[in-house]
């Protein structure tokens, strides 16, 4: 951040600001300590080398009420995190596994899928995924819970120049393929993107003020322990990608609370066979089929192939992998007889600021629980931090900041787990 002769580097969190282009926090202006005049809206630096270094503040929107989402006891002038904190924490992961990422050379179809699936290249095809899907009994719906409000109004988030063109090519593609129509619904949403993997942009649409007054779906999401457990014996492995998993049904888009459970419903359903048959898991749009012999295993591949085919589902190639021995699937390692965390994943951990508040914190264990299997004793270093989660006052002492430490160093710790064998002796 540059404000005349100042310069510093400085993490911010992404958020509506209305027509402001940033808030600095209560915590930077008491390191700084500069001089506001609050007359003339100037402001004067005592320290960095920055005196008599004036910079106006902005003038106040009198239409821009970003203060009605402070929590009690928040500063006036701090960025509210409460609901920024996940959208931070994509933004960050993805960046993590995108600079991961950037040093593998590009992929031709062939070196991507193997010759033996060729003949199935109609699913990797960008074009026939652009089709509009059909209608099906999995089809998405949004039932609101009792008295909930007629109208959602929403505010704008300012794109950079980048962003409103992707946004303008989002629009203008899908109209015409008419996986989205114009909407004179009185629900609004506000829209942004977030970026992927491989440093593109995912459209996402912001739901949240939908979310909190839709019924919600239990409907339930695979669990890590259930998937180790699945994996005793079995040597090959293949990972398919769905393209645009939740754009597949109707009415769903990326962001709606439903989403999930209603898609885990249609994978469930299409491959129940093949579920029941102990070869596939599937969580979302990411699909596992694990074997003992490659002879099983490709008969395994051409049978969901084919399935994916009948139901108009699409695969992205690059996000595939086929026969390997070892693969990563939902932020774990996995290979024959034994599970580790996927040291990509993790490297955030080390960077992970202390929390200040329970938003913070609750982020911070939902993370950190995915992978409790492999944290020894886990219910009982993490407990002096599960206690400020519920109606505890806000209290972060010597004993939570040791237990946040102590949890960050075993996360980064390389453990392996074995897989059970159901057979011996437990």
């Amino acid at each position: 951040m540059t404000i005349g002769n100042h310069s510093e580097h400085i993490d911010f969190a992404v958020t509506d600001l209305g027509s402001k282009d940033l808030y600095l926090r209560h915590d930077w202006l008491k390191r700084h300590n500069p001089v506001i005049n609050w007359e003339t809206g100037t402001i004067i630096f005592g320290c960095c080398q920055c005196v008599k270094n004036l910079f106006p503040l902005p003038n106040a929107d009198p239409d821009d009420h970003w203060d009605e989402e402070l929590e009690d006891g928040d500063r006036i002038l701090a960025v509210n995190m409460e609901e920024e904190l996940i959208i931070r924490a994509i933004h960050h992961a993805n960046d993590l596994t995108a600079a991961a990422n950037m040093e593998k050379p590009k992929k031709t179809f062939e070196e991507m899928v193997p010759a033996d699936y060729c003949s199935f290249r109609d699913l990797f095809s960008k074009e026939n995924f652009d089709e509009l899907p059909e209608r099906k009994p999995w089809d998405h719906t949004i039932e609101l819970v009792p008295n909930a409000k007629s109208t959602l109004d929403c505010k704008v988030y300012p794109l950079n120049r980048d962003k409103q063109e992707q946004l303008d090519k989002f629009l203008d593609k899908n109209l015409k393929s008419g996986r989205i129509k114009e909407s004179k619904s009185p629900f609004a949403s506000p829209f942004f993107f977030v970026k992927k993997k491989d440093r593109s942009l995912q459209p996402v649409q912001d739901y949240r003020k939908l979310n909190e007054m839709t019924i919600k779906n239990r409907y339930p999401l695979l669990l890590i322990s259930e998937l180790i457990d699945k994996l005793q014996g079995v040597k090959y492995f293949t990972k398919l990608d769905i393209r645009w998993g939740y754009n597949n049904p109707t009415v769903m888009f990326f962001g709606l609370t439903n989403s999930p459970a209603t898609f885990q419903w249609m994978m469930n359903d299409i491959f129940k066979d093949l579920i029941s048959e102990g070869k596939v898991t599937i969580y979302l749009d990411n699909i596992l089929i694990f074997t003992r012999t490659l002879e099983e295993h490709r008969c395994i591949i051409q049978r969901v192939l084919q399935r994916l085919r009948e139901n108009k589902l699409f695969l992205k190639a690059e996000k595939c992998e086929f026969e390997v021995l070892e693969t990563e699937y939902l932020g774990v390692i996995i290979s024959e007889g034994q599970v580790r965390m996927d040291p990509v994943k993790l490297a955030r951990i080390a960077e992970w600021p202390m929390p200040t508040k329970k938003k913070e914190l609750q982020l911070f264990l939902s993370f950190t629980n995915f992978y409790c299997k492999f944290i020894k004793n886990y219910s009982k270093v993490v407990r002096a931090l599960t206690q400020l989660t519920g109606n505890a006052e806000w209290t972060w002492g010597a004993v939570q900041n040791q237990a946040f430490q102590q949890l960050k160093k075993q996360m980064a710790e390389d453990v392996i787990l074995a897989i059970p064998n159901k057979t011996g002796r437990f």
